[in-house]
């Protein structure tokens, strides 16, 4: 095995470059390996599990999660530590999609590395913001976009029209209502076993 270069059998935890041939790159590995590998999204391993963020942010602007007269539907979480329980990404986004959410139903849309795209729970959010150096080094350095210091949709409801928000700025844990614009970073969650 080359040096930082893993796979799905024997990288360890922390942020990794995941490529087309299904390989972990380090970050600061990746140029030893980018002629011969190709980088297709950044992704957090930890105990086993992996949790991908998309390249970019969605069409590189900020959107709206739900149209003001639409009904979300689905388990709302009050307060910010019941909504770090939500481990439900696929069925919140799929629950705004059918509602009517464009945004939702470009996200599910979205075909990278054979997974399954969401708009990330609150908890994997928080996860993300909480390896946010590595992770922005990582994406910049294999040419991909950093997450912005700005506000991000969770599809993890806290009301009736309203759903909670990251800022990746400074980790403050807050929500908004569903027709304000915000932006949206996709996320594919996986155990190891499954790649």
């Amino acid at each position: 095995m080359s040096k930082g270069i893993y796979t799905k059998e024997n990288v360890g935890n922390g942020v990794f470059i995941f490529t087309a041939n299904k390989s972990f790159v380090e970050p600061k590995f990746w140029g030893l390996h980018e002629e011969n590998e190709q980088a297709q999204c950044v992704v957090i391993i930890h105990d086993g599990n992996a949790l991908f963020f998309y390249p970019e942010d969605m069409d590189n602007d900020t959107h709206i999660l739900l149209d003001w007269e639409k009904e979300q539907t689905g388990k709302i979480y009050p307060t910010t530590e019941e909504g770090m329980k939500d481990t439900d990404g696929i069925g919140n986004t799929k629950a705004l999609a059918a509602s009517g959410s464009e945004i939702a139903e470009k996200v599910i849309a979205l075909d990278l590395c054979g997974l399954s795209w969401r708009i990330p729970t609150l908890q994997e959010s928080v996860l993300g913001y909480e390896h946010k150096v590595m992770l922005n080094a990582a994406l910049a350095i294999c040419g991909k976009q950093p997450v912005k210091d700005d506000w991000y949709w969770c599809s993890t409801r806290k009301g009736n029209k309203r759903n909670f928000i990251l800022s990746w700025g400074d980790g403050f844990r807050y929500d908004n209502i569903q027709d304000s614009d915000d932006w949206v970073r996709p996320v594919s969650a996986a155990s190891l076993n499954s790649l």
